[in-house]
């Protein structure tokens, strides 16, 4: 890489001789050892009587997850004897891993903000600037624990490499790089900024000092990880081969909710990288700080998410620092693309620790940025990842995608009218058709020229070049991915080259066809260039042959209606048997389920048509895929996929939206209309019968859901409601409106005073605003004792033809009523006033006798109903005209009581007994008695 040198006047950051870039692969393993699990159910003595029957030594204790053995076979044989002992459940080579990036740097507020912001970083830090307890292990090369960017951010570590260097000392310089991007101190004002902003991370170190490392390492510092609290584990690391030990840690770490976040490599090619292909890990891809596909970046149906790996500042170690530069150094590569992944999983995990490892992976992948090809594609897996999304903040748009240039299937192609052309690719994974018609000679050499691979750029174009005959046959294929120029040994980069792919065919038929790709999958703004001349030799080395002469929708086209009918047509006559539904398939390019439909094929001209049942969603990628289709005679036709989206429009509005009246509220529901690019739902509402509008009346809600209850309106008021759907882009649907009329009732009753055992008859109307009555509305009549709080249903009438109903109720206790109309699908809930009846007990009384002499006594006594047993009740005597009470007694269990009284006086004397009100009765008197006394 090249980059700015920094001075001793005014340090800067290192730009360290590492690259990203593509060296030819090679499969390396411990020459001696191999790695072991034991079943479960193996004893101890089993295991070592094992490990001694080949010959070999544990380098562990075998009572460890892994094992690693060493003896004096060559390891692919020791591999053989181990895997044959019954104790054993996996074995393994001891694979060597290398690191996937090559560091690079500026401060946050010239570059790094700049990177951060392609995945909304910043915009999350508004949400969560913590990832709690959620411990980050990064297993790579260790850490420069003093470094004062990661001062505080550090828990203990673990060294896998050695066992005589407890501390995981980093004698490489990525280990502190991917710990930087990860946790690097946030708000300090030094240095640069880590994703996680304030992070608990652990280095584990178990790759060497030339960043290597075998998966006996990786698969211990895993588990020691695990064991340790780690909740996410990030490795930048990796190679071409599996290893079943080290994918079943990785199991085991995601069994246990630890999300495992890995580089997907930087071959630059689909060359299967682990352990980023192993399904529980979320594998991430690089882009530049646009969101542009690298050209190192290695791809494939694998690659779960993208994230920036060009140029990522972060903390270096400081011993390895030139002098004349500060400890912060440049990284490119999917290895610096990892740790921003990983951080932000920290964050998401923090803030939602109920999450699975799946379901965290799943939400980071699910609410990404779609960019390149619409749907899942294979370079940037989902999209790329939205921090400020996944944290619960509000999408923002996809990356754009360049419009078809016209020549996608050879049925388009570029028909060339001289012998040179000049274009670009401009898509990732485009193919750029032409055709070329002979004239004299039979010989004919093809070649396509890039523009100068330059490591200074993020993307540039590796030239591949297909030739096919007029049936698509193939004549002859050449690509060169990567120059093969010198490394400069300041950059760590080749020196930059002109690529070139050069292929000579012989023609057998005319026209011929040109396919144009760039091998390593990128997009380049530059252009290149393609030449035919009659000077070819001929005997090229052939490829596959080309499976379809059209492909409609055009591939990567982004405006196809969602009524079309998606068809291939092969390029050669196929078997029509073997077209079918289930190998001439359309998918949705997101979740790669089939979409339902019938196929038709025409023999004759070799087009298999697809009607799907439904129309397809609008603004939604799809995916046309084609497997299993065998040729005339017999020999599989070449897998086949193009991908699509529909176009852009308006969403349909919502259906069946409904409103059901209640009291001061309305139940609101709808039906969301089936689309891919949902923003929301919203609903608004005005006082009366005028339609709201997008910017009038008071909104309701705003949403996904399909249901809101409206609550604080008003009794007594018609309402309308208007819902519109609005997509990721802006585009709203035409309104859906409903209303609900508003309603009035009233209730009463005479009397309001009664005796006990007395009735009343309850009279209520339910009537529109507007007076207009609706008979058989069911209304409901409610009571409650006085000194009671909840109301319960007495009845539930319907109402007459005038609007009114009738209620006849024999209270026992002074009782308060209310009348309600809950509402229906056209009009509001209504609620009347209170109203409340006074129950007055029966008092009876009896004076005998009613004339005595003076000195003699008389009874005065009755009985109170209902029986308030134990309330007193006062005996009174009317003197100087007032009443006075002058003695009380308790009730009895009856309601009895009884007063003797023996006047002291000769005359009349009035008496009565007082039973004063509580909260279930009003006061009651008896009737008055005169008591003669002679």
């Amino acid at each position: 890489m090249t980059g700015s040198s920094g001075s001793a006047a005014e340090p800067g950051p290192y730009r360290p001789p590492f690259t990203a870039h593509h060296t030819a692969a090679k499969t390396e393993f411990e020459p001696n050892a191999v790695m072991v699990k034991f079943k479960p159910k193996a004893t101890s003595s089993a295991r070592k009587a094992a490990v001694a029957k080949v010959g070999a030594t544990a380098e562990d204790s075998v009572t460890s997850n892994v094992v690693k053995i060493t003896g004096g076979l060559p390891a692919p044989e020791l591999l053989k004897k181990v895997k044959a002992d019954p104790t054993v459940e996996l074995a393994s080579l001891n694979y060597k891993r290398h690191i996937a990036a090559a560091p690079n740097d500026e401060y946050y507020t010239t570059d790094q903000r700049t990177y951060l912001n392609t995945v909304r970083v910043p915009q999350a830090w508004d949400l969560s600037r913590t990832t709690g307890n959620q411990i980050v292990a990064v297993l790579d090369t260790g850490v420069d624990a003093g470094h004062p960017d990661l001062a505080g951010h550090l828990v203990p570590g673990y060294n896998a490499v050695s066992s005589t260097r407890p501390n995981p000392v980093d004698d490489n310089g990525h280990g502190t790089m991917m710990l930087g991007i990860i946790a690097a101190s946030a708000n300090n004002s030094i240095g640069v900024a880590g994703v996680g902003w304030n992070v608990k991370a652990m280095p584990v170190k178990v790759l060497d000092a030339n960043g290597e490392g075998y998966d006996a390492d990786i698969a211990e510092g895993i588990d020691w990880a695990v064991t340790h609290g780690a909740k996410v584990i990030n490795l930048s690391l990796g190679g071409d081969t599996d290893n079943v030990v080290l994918h079943d840690a990785v199991k085991r770490a995601v069994a246990k909710g630890v999300v495992v976040v890995a580089a997907a490599g930087n071959d630059g090619n689909n060359v299967v990288q682990f352990p980023a292909s192993y399904p529980e890990v979320l594998a991430v891809a690089a882009t530049n700080a646009g969101g542009a596909l690298t050209h190192f970046s290695s791809y494939g149906d694998w690659v779960d998410i993208a994230a920036p790996g060009w140029d990522i500042l972060s903390t270096g170690v400081r011993s390895m620092t030139p002098s004349g530069y500060e400890p912060y150094w440049y990284c490119t590569g999917t290895s610096c693309s990892a740790p921003i992944v990983a951080g932000v999983a920290a964050l998401v995990k923090n803030k939602r620790p109920s999450l699975t490892a799946a379901q965290v992976a799943q939400r980071l992948k699910a609410l990404s940025r779609d960019a390149g090809p619409r749907g899942t594609d294979p370079y940037y897996g989902a999209g790329i990842l939205d921090a400020y999304a996944a944290l619960g903040g509000k999408w923002t748009t996809d990356f754009p995608v360049v419009a078809p240039d016209g020549n996608d299937q050879p049925e388009r192609a570029l028909h060339l009218m001289t012998t040179f052309a000049a274009t670009q690719i401009s898509t990732e994974g485009e193919v750029d058709w032409y055709k070329w018609t002979a004239t004299t000679s039979d010989k004919l050499r093809v070649t396509v020229q890039g523009n100068e691979f330059n490591c200074s750029y993020s993307s540039n174009m590796g030239p591949r070049v297909d030739v096919y005959d007029s049936n698509l046959r193939s004549l002859g294929h050449a690509a060169t991915p990567y120059p093969t120029t010198p490394i400069d040994p300041d950059t760590g980069c080749p020196e930059p080259a002109w690529l070139t792919a050069t292929v000579d065919v012989t023609m057998t038929t005319s026209p011929i066809f040109i396919a144009v790709r760039n091998d390593n999958g990128s997009r380049d703004t530059r252009r290149y260039n393609l030449t035919v001349s009659p000077e070819g030799s001929g005997g090229a080395t052939t490829g596959i042959d080309y499976p379809v002469q059209d492909v409609q929708p055009a591939d990567s086209s982004t405006a196809a209606a969602v009524t079309v009918r998606p068809s291939v047509t092969f390029a050669r006559a196929v078997v029509a048997d073997s077209v079918s539904a289930s190998t001439v398939r359309l998918v949705n390019g997101k979740t790669g389920s089939t979409v339902g439909g019938t196929v038709a094929y025409d023999a004759a001209t070799r087009q298999a048509v697809i009607t799907p049942n439904a129309p397809l969603l609008d603004n939604a990628p799809y995916r046309i895929v084609v497997t299993g289709v065998h040729e005339a005679d017999g020999s599989g036709l070449a897998p086949f996929s193009s991908v699509f989206a529909t176009a852009d429009t308006a969403p349909m509005p919502v259906g069946t939206f409904d409103a059901s009246g209640a009291y001061l509220a309305a139940n609101l529901s709808w039906k969301v209309p089936a689309m891919a690019d949902l923003d929301q739902v919203i609903v608004r509402r005005n006082a009366g019968s005028q339609v709201p509008t997008l910017t009038s009346g008071t909104l309701v809600y705003a949403g996904t859901a399909a249901a809101v209850k409206a609550t604080g309106l008003a009794q007594g008021t018609t309402y309308t409601f208007a819902a519109w759907v609005k997509d990721r882009s802006g585009k709203v649907s035409p309104a859906a409106v409903t209303r609900l009329l508003g309603m009035k009732s009233g209730i009463s009753t005479t009397p309001t005073l009664i005796t006990y055992g007395g009735s009343i008859t309850l009279r209520g109307s339910t009537l529109r605003i507007d007076n207009k009555a609706y008979a058989g509305l069911a209304v409901n009549v409610y009571v409650r004792p006085k000194n009671v709080s909840t109301f319960k249903l007495l009845a539930a009438p319907k109402s007459s033809s005038t609007g009114t109903v009738a209620v006849a109720h024999q209270p026992a206790v002074s009782s308060v009523y209310m009348l309600t109309f809950p509402g229906n699908a056209d009009l509001m809930g209504t609620r009347t006033a209170d109203i409340t009846v006074q129950v007055t007990p029966t008092i009876s009384a009896t004076l005998s006798p009613a004339t005595i002499r003076l000195g003699q006594a008389t009874k005065f006594s009755g009985y109170v109903a209902p029986a308030h047993y134990g309330k007193p009740v006062y005996l009174q005597q009317y003197a100087n005209k007032t009443w006075k009470s002058i003695a009380s007694v308790k009730l009895s269990t009856s309601g009895a009581y009884a007063f003797g009284i023996k006047p002291a006086i000769r005359g009349q004397i009035a008496y009565r007994v007082w039973l004063p009100a509580d909260a279930d009765h009003t006061q009651a008197f008896t009737a008055n008695k005169i008591l003669t006394i002679s």
